[in-house]
């Protein structure tokens, strides 16, 4: 009797962690490199461990056959890739907006790594998405994607089929309302583009000799940055407004 108590309780934090853990394997921050694997599975298992009680209510007893089992903890991982996915997807207007920000102001070929994205970006790029995911994380707002895993217990039941056809069309809509958005973010910029280079475009056509495109670059990366830091803090607002809102919609309501 004992053994079987403790195989059962075995068998359940193995399918909480499987969404948890595959969950954390994506979230913007702790998906850095910056981030060992064996810290984030470790974290998973820590926070599986402790909700355990809270979700056992809501997890099927352990199959009979090795089959059955193995479809199971695929499907809890399938979960958790798609939430973790979801996530990627709200930080992504950042990335859109830094690079459309790059070329409005002409840094397109100011390169550096950015641990968010894991990959060479422009600076602005970097800046964005790291002043970004620290916020996220000094504002808490990161609770919200441990509370979407709790809850999603109550929309993606254990043991049930997958609902496909809802999450592509929940990917799709999250990826329409992020390139939007990050096109609302860097849309300051693209003003700012097109009225400076129609304005050195004009002095070009009334002063030939002067290399105004030259002489004018310094002038356009200045007025840029002055730009950013106007703009900076409303543009972390709205994607942080933008992040919680698409977090928000797998909590369930109190």
């Amino acid at each position: 009797m004992l053994q079987d108590i403790l195989s059962t309780d075995v068998f359940k934090l193995l399918l909480v962690f499987a969404r948890f853990g595959a969950a954390m394997m994506l979230f913007p921050g702790i998906s850095s490199v910056t981030v060992v694997v064996r810290a984030r599975l470790l974290l998973a298992l820590a926070i599986a461990f402790l909700l355990l009680p809270v979700l056992a209510p809501h997890l099927p007893p352990m199959p009979r056959d090795p089959m059955s089992m193995f479809i199971l903890i695929g499907t809890e991982v399938t979960v958790g890739i798609f939430l973790g996915a979801v996530t990627q997807i709200l930080v992504s207007p950042l990335d859109l907006a830094g690079n459309t920000m790059g070329y409005a102001i002409g840094l397109t070929n100011m390169f550096t790594f950015d641990p968010t994205t894991q990959q060479q970006s422009q600076l602005i790029t970097g800046f964005l998405n790291l002043t970004g995911i620290t916020l996220v994380f000094l504002t808490d707002t990161h609770h919200l994607m441990l509370r979407a895993l709790v809850d999603s217990y109550g929309l993606f039941t254990p043991g049930q089929p997958l609902p496909m056809d809802d999450f592509a069309t929940t990917l799709l809509r999250t990826l329409g309302d992020s390139f939007v958005m990050g096109f609302k973010l860097a849309a300051p910029f693209l003003v700012f583009s097109v009225t400076f280079n129609a304005g050195l475009g004009l002095l070009n056509r009334l002063v030939p000799q002067i290399p105004v495109f030259f002489v004018g670059l310094p002038v356009q990366i200045l007025g840029g940055l002055a730009l950013l830091m106007v703009c900076m803090p409303p543009i972390m607002y709205w994607f942080l407004r933008h992040f919680s809102d698409g977090i928000g919609a797998f909590v369930a309501s109190e």
